[in-house]
């Protein structure tokens, strides 16, 4: 017996040389009461325990283990650090962060046709481009051009079911990206800003109320990164690609800094010559995020501060000339941009209880620049002259939501305001001092959501309406060239208001299958563009920006889908009508700088079926895509020379988009991706000359990915067929006869590389 007793302290004493005892207390970061039945493990083997009543644990681990996983039913899981008495605090599932999305933000089983992204996809696909061009792959209906034919940097735009990127709704964290008087997003004035979001939202059709312009043929809501949650360290990026293109990008977190501070921060360098000649792009971006969290509080700044450099390349180019010089750029090597973008977010979230939440959001939004134009001069034919047209936004706004979950009821409502100055001006190089024309545009909005939810174990029934009062007041520079004969008649106003409400239902069969139905209408206004008809006044334009020619457009849209969800398979698939009345619609003639002047059309619509899949049969393979059938039509138009058409399909708008993707995991850490994309024909001008169609295209890409610990390196080749092919375009009158001569188009690049290195520490 003696003898089993010194064996006994033998094998203890060696146990403990081997291991360490842990034990502490888990409590509601809410309440600060305990709980029960946390489960307390080691992630790297499994073994653990749960609380007891007392919410207190003990448990054994290696000696080597620094760190301890904790989680709970309704309550976010954490990873913390051992120490001596370890005491946890779990936040309920109610993220502090994640509610200030929540006022724009579908969940899973609304009644809404949607998408969402979450990191861990964009980490597999994201190398620095702008989001336009990740989300063409990633989410239905939608196809993307870029200017310098890269789909990386440079200026680029896209369209959501044939519908233009000024009338798709905007957001960060719910605060509006979009121009709120030209109502475009230009994410060249902030290249990477992809690598700091959390999560991106694409809600497809009318959607749920959002802040800013109408989300009218959908909405795109990004979140930044949750930095609650993040864990302590950093990564730094490398990218290397083809046109001389690198990619560099540092971010670094804090951590939970005594479980109440976190804080982020990344850095952004990009430069490439890009396909197209003399669209290079030298662009730098900053972003920032820190916040305070307290058991019911969170105090929270994000912002992003970023400047590009392009070469500008917007021209459509003629198809004769492309067959002879695939890069050809028609205008000047002079004619560049200095463009920057900024934005200040203040958050704060209160948690009352866990039936009622608030938060509230102040923010700055600006943008400034330069837009230099290179022609030849009027008084010597062998010299070139350049006008500059700067650009200076100031946004300021404010949003405040309330959420209240009672029972089987959720109710939000909130209000969001404005105000929006612009400065255009334009001026004669170097003489910026003294532009020759200078008008001045703010505009004003208050808008009002209410949002009403119920639901049991099958059905969930939804109804949202939102009220927009805004004003637009155009300060007329009546001394500038070109307004001589305008007798001054004050500022040109726009007062208006929309009621846009939507109704939907969606019903569970199972955990697995689900279907639902909605019908929206959604109201928008006319941009400073349309109603100019142009870029500035003059006297030949004056009268009819007085007149209020230009009317709202409005839609009404109706959403219906299926959903299936399984361990194995999931796909979702949607049909849609979309009614339009007035719609504000590209005629297919250019005004200037690429962009294509608009008018009202009476009577059209769109209507089709999309789908999205998810499939893995196996561990090592999986396959993903999306497919978009769509019939567009307008029921009649007035042309400029008079001629009346009827049953036309809007400008690029193809019938057909789809996409698929095969991701191989041939070994641990190593994965292979192959994806392909089609892009049906579609028409370049509204009477359908088939002379004037941007051709059907397909492309491959591929890539391959291996990480081996902290380091990851990727691979990736796009357009391994090498083809040159159009994503954008428009017809040409080469000889200005008023006859339309040849197609003109935005060219993409043929077989292109790019690889990256990932370290993280």
């Amino acid at each position: 017996m003696k003898r089993f007793y010194i064996f006994l302290a033998l094998v203890m004493s060696c146990l403990n040389g081997i291991s360490q005892q842990v034990s502490g207390v888990v409590l509601n970061k809410q309440s600060g009461e305990p709980l029960i039945g946390a489960n307390v493990y080691y992630s790297e083997t499994g073994n653990g325990t749960v609380t007891n009543a007392e919410g207190y644990f003990s448990m054994n681990v290696p000696r080597s283990a620094e760190h301890i996983t904790i989680s709970h039913v309704g309550f976010k899981t954490k990873k913390i650090a051992i120490s001596d008495t370890v005491k946890a605090y779990l936040a309920p599932a109610v993220d502090l962060e994640q509610v200030i999305i929540q006022a724009v933000r579908a969940g899973d089983q609304d009644p809404v046709t949607q998408s969402t992204v979450e990191r861990k996809e964009l980490e597999n696909v994201y190398n620095g481009e702008q989001p336009i061009f990740f989300l063409e792959d990633l989410t239905p209906s939608i196809i993307s051009y870029s200017e310098s034919g890269t789909k990386l940097a440079n200026y680029g735009s896209m369209r959501l079911r044939g519908i233009g990127q000024e009338r798709i709704n905007m957001t960060l964290n719910g605060v509006p990206l979009n121009d709120m008087i030209d109502h475009g997003v230009f994410f060249s004035n902030f290249t990477d800003i992809g690598n700091s979001f959390e999560s991106v939202q694409v809600q497809r059709g009318v959607g749920t109320s959002s802040n800013g312009v109408a989300s009218y043929a959908g909405s795109i809501n990004f979140e930044s990164v949750n930095i609650e949650d993040r864990e302590q360290g950093g990564q730094l990026e490398l990218g290397l690609g083809s046109f001389n293109t690198y990619r560099l990008n540092s971010s670094l977190s804090s951590g939970m800094i005594d479980d109440k501070w976190s804080f982020y921060g990344s850095y952004s360098r990009i430069a490439s010559d890009g396909f197209k000649d003399n669209t290079g792009t030298n662009a730098y971006s900053f972003f920032f995020s820190g916040g305070y969290f307290g058991e019911k509080d969170m105090f929270k700044i994000n912002a992003f501060d970023a400047r590009s450099k392009n070469g500008l390349g917007y021209n459509s180019e003629p198809e004769s000339v492309l067959k002879k010089d695939i890069t050809a750029n028609s205008l000047n090597e002079n004619d560049q941009d200095d463009f920057g973008q900024r934005l200040i977010q203040l958050q704060h979230t209160h948690i009352f209880n866990d039936l009622f939440s608030t938060n509230a959001s102040l923010y700055y939004g600006g943008a400034s620049g330069d837009f230099l134009y290179t022609y030849q001069h009027p008084d010597d034919t062998t010299a070139l002259a350049q006008i500059n047209y700067p650009l200076i936004n100031d946004h300021y706004g404010l949003m405040v939501n309330g959420f209240l979950n009672y029972g089987q009821w959720e109710i939000s409502v909130g209000t969001h305001g404005y105000i929006f100055k612009r400065v255009n001006e334009e001026s004669f190089t170097p003489d910026f001092a003294n532009p020759y024309y200078f008008e001045t545009s703010d505009k004003k909005e208050v808008s009002w959501f209410g949002k009403v939810q119920w639901t049991n174990s099958t059905w969930r029934i939804y109804a949202d309406a939102q009220m927009r009062q805004m004003n637009l007041s155009i300060h007329p520079d009546y001394d500038a060239p070109g307004m001589e004969g305008v007798e001054p008649e004050g500022e040109i106003t726009r007062n208006r208001t929309f009621i846009n409400p939507n109704i939907g239902a969606s019903y569970s069969f199972s955990d697995h299958l689900s279907v639902y139905a909605s019908l929206g209408r959604m109201g928008r206004e006319p941009t400073r563009i349309d109603i100019l008809g142009g870029f500035s006044l003059s006297a030949a334009n004056f009268e009819f920006a007085q007149s209020d020619a230009f009317k709202p457009e409005y839609v009404n849209d109706l959403e219906a889908g299926i959903k299936w969800n399984s361990q194995m398979l999931a796909v979702n698939t949607n049909f849609f009508y979309m009614d339009f009345e007035n719609e504000i619609a590209p005629i297919g003639e250019v005004l200037a700088f690429g962009l294509q002047k608009r008018r009202n059309i009476p009577n059209s619509y769109r209507t089709g079926v999309e789908m999205e899949w998810n499939y893995l049969p196996v561990r090592f393979i999986g396959f993903q895509g999306n497919l978009t059938y769509m019939q567009s039509e307008i029921e009649t138009f007035t042309s400029g020379t008079g001629e009346t058409y009827n049953n036309k399909t809007p400008i690029l708008s193809p019938e057909i988009i789809g996409r698929g993707r095969i991701n191989i995991f041939p070994a641990e850490n190593l994965s292979v991706r192959f994806s392909g994309n089609y892009v049906g024909q579609s028409f370049l001008e509204l009477t359908n000359d088939p002379e004037f169609t941007l051709p059907a295209y397909f492309t491959m890409d591929a890539a391959i990915a291996y990480e081996l610990g902290s380091i990851s390196i990727r691979l990736e080749a796009k357009n391994l067929s090498d083809q040159h092919y159009y994503t954008n375009g428009s017809p040409l009158d080469l000889d200005f006869d008023g006859t339309n001569d040849e197609p003109g188009y935005i060219v993409n690049a043929g077989r292109n590389y790019f690889l990256s290195t990932t370290f993280k520490f």
